[in-house]
């Protein structure tokens, strides 16, 4: 196919080229294409009468005598030779057009050489990413209490005995840093593919940098761990997506958030494993409603749980099922109303006390709820020690019992959730958004969780939430109230938006594992303010600037600032 285009596109050069050039290069071509088998011997002769060269042969007449002999006079053709004396110019460019048309129409079918164009197999597939520069400044208040424990350090390593620190006769805890200011240069990179299988099916990979210690940690902060070394890369998304049915959204793997919701439940990036179905229907004009559901693994048992015990133990696998229902209302056209309500079950996440757990060979303690220990914690929600310790007996009189524990989650969580918002763009470009969104913790028993003993102390007791009187002060209630002006969606230079936002939320209102993680540097047990603006400086290319101002809402003093700048383009 090469080889013909290639002929081909020589043929149409060389009878557009001069006369005296034409008629050599011409019968070249011609017979070279006769020996490629691209012609046959009567197409050439076509092609020659056509062009009103005369025939050399047999029944050739004989050509008029010239006027005298010259030294250029062409010699005699040779057997199978044909030789043209002279191609007018207006069928030299009927040839051309010709040629092209031929080589352009077979490629185009082909799809490799069509201009401005790419193999068909390219079309499927679309390459997208984002590349963000964060600055980030971490400042505390003064007067902030220093010994908030670092349960996740501890439910990621070894346990912790507490009542021997208390006591005197063990060492510290790992503890939470609210006191020294930090400064942070951050990176987030993130390139993925979308591939078109069939009609209505895709499938999605994504990569992304940031850390193995949790959800919601995209980020790479420059400098760590030292010595210029690589970022780290993790798989960010990877699912299969079906939308071959109107309305009907289907997917599987690990997948956007499909739910209409803030980074009050759910961080804005966070990855959702699972599946899910998504169908919405337009009821009458301007009227639509929408319903989603899906069933979502958080944590799966440990496949040879307990690892170092001969006696294994029952899965403690924990799952999010959820549902959500809503509709959007083109009030006018530059008014849109969207109104959603869902309830998500957190099935499976609270700790579980142990059976007695006696000390192992070689002084260990294996107990058959370790497993149901948080995996990861950023701030807020209420844990308490979920190791039944049988006491040692076999030190000396008076000594500390050992009481090497694991924390899980105090309460259960099944979160109501209702999230309204309306745009207006009546005054473009000064858009308008008012947004909020507001949590009920439906599974919240303050009463269970007082049993479960989180004020069993000492100078410090297992969980966070403790007021200076002594006594509990969790809740189950969160809520965030935004409004925003300018362009919603920032895609060309000078675009511009400014935001204000009020947030607050108790202590166990929802999980604080997977929510925002940078107001009040995540979690929940939080309230206060959020200030956003974003100036566009090239196509989907901007620069924001956002200041949180956060204090908790319960139990020891915690007040943190924090400013971030950010450079951020998608592509």
């Amino acid at each position: 196919m090469w080889r013909g285009c290639a002929l081909g596109t020589g043929l149409a050069l060389s009878l557009a080229a001069t006369p005296a050039a034409a008629d050599e290069q011409t019968v070249k071509l011609i017979q070279l294409l006769i020996q490629k088998g691209i012609l046959t011997s009567g197409q050439a002769g076509e092609l020659l009468r056509e062009t009103g060269t005369p025939a050399r042969g047999r029944h050739a007449k004989p050509a008029p005598a010239p006027a005298a002999a010259t030294e250029s006079e062409p010699a005699p053709a040779k057997q199978g030779e044909i030789r043209v004396t002279y191609v007018p110019q207006f069928i030299r460019k009927q040839i051309a057009d010709e040629v092209r048309s031929e080589v352009l129409t077979e490629t185009r079918q082909e799809g490799w050489a069509e201009p401005d164009a790419l193999p068909k197999w390219t079309k499927r597939f679309t390459l997208y990413g984002d590349l963000r520069v964060r600055y980030e400044r971490d400042s505390f208040a003064s007067g902030n209490y220093n010994k908030f424990i670092n349960f996740q350090d501890i439910n990621n390593g070894s346990p912790f005995d507490l009542e021997s620190y208390n006591a005197g006769t063990a060492g510290a805890p790992p503890f939470l840093n609210t006191t020294q200011d930090r400064d942070r240069e951050r990176v987030r990179a993130r390139i993925g593919v979308r591939a078109l299988i069939d009609d209505g099916l895709t499938a999605d990979v994504r990569i992304s940098t940031g850390s193995d210690q949790g959800p919601v940690t995209p980020n790479q902060t420059q400098g760590q761990p030292g010595d210029f070394s690589k970022y780290a890369v993790y798989i960010d998304r990877a699912n299969f997506a079906y939308a071959g049915v109107p309305g009907l959204q289907l997917a599987i793997g690990r997948e956007n958030n499909p739910f209409f919701t803030t980074d009050l439940i759910f961080y804005s990036e966070l990855g959702f494993d699972g599946v899910s179905a998504h169908y919405e229907h337009d009821l009458v004009p301007d009227l639509n409603a929408f319903i989603t559901g899906g069933v979502f693994p958080i944590l799966n048992t440990a496949f040879d749980f307990s690892t170092n015990s001969e006696t294994k133990y029952n899965s403690a696998n924990a799952y999010m099922l959820a549902v959500q229902g809503g509709g959007a209302w083109r009030a006018r056209p530059d008014v849109l109303a969207k109104l959603a309500v869902g309830f998500f079950d957190f099935n499976g996440v609270q700790g579980a006390v142990s059976q007695p757990c006696a000390q192992q060979q070689g002084g260990a303690y294996i107990c058959s709820t370790d497993d149901t220990r948080f995996p990861f914690q950023q701030f807020g929600n209420t844990v308490y020690a979920i190791r039944n310790i049988v006491p040692y007996t076999g030190g000396a009189l008076g000594a500390a019992v050992p009481d090497p524990q694991y924390y899980g989650l105090a309460s259960r969580f099944a979160v109501l959730e209702v999230h309204p918002r309306v745009d207006i763009t009546s005054y473009h470009p000064f858009d308008v958004e008012l947004d909020g969104e507001f949590l009920k913790n439906l599974a919240y028993d303050r009463n269970a969780i007082l049993n479960h003993g989180p004020s069993i102390n000492g100078p410090i007791g297992p969980q966070n939430n403790i007021g200076s009187n002594g006594l509990y002060q969790g809740g189950d209630t969160a809520y965030i109230v935004r409004g925003e002006i300018g362009n919603l969606e920032i895609h060309r230079r000078w675009d511009w938006n400014v935001s204000l936002a009020y947030k607050y939320l108790q202590t166990d209102s929802t999980l604080d594992s997977i929510n925002d993680a940078d107001f009040h540097l995540g979690g929940t047990n939080a309230k206060g303010t959020i200030l956003t603006g974003s100036l566009g400086l090239a196509r989907d290319t901007f620069l924001s600037m956002r200041w949180f101002s956060a204090q908790t809402v319960s139990g020891p003093k915690y007040d943190n600032d924090v400013l971030q700048v950010d450079l951020q383009s998608t592509f």
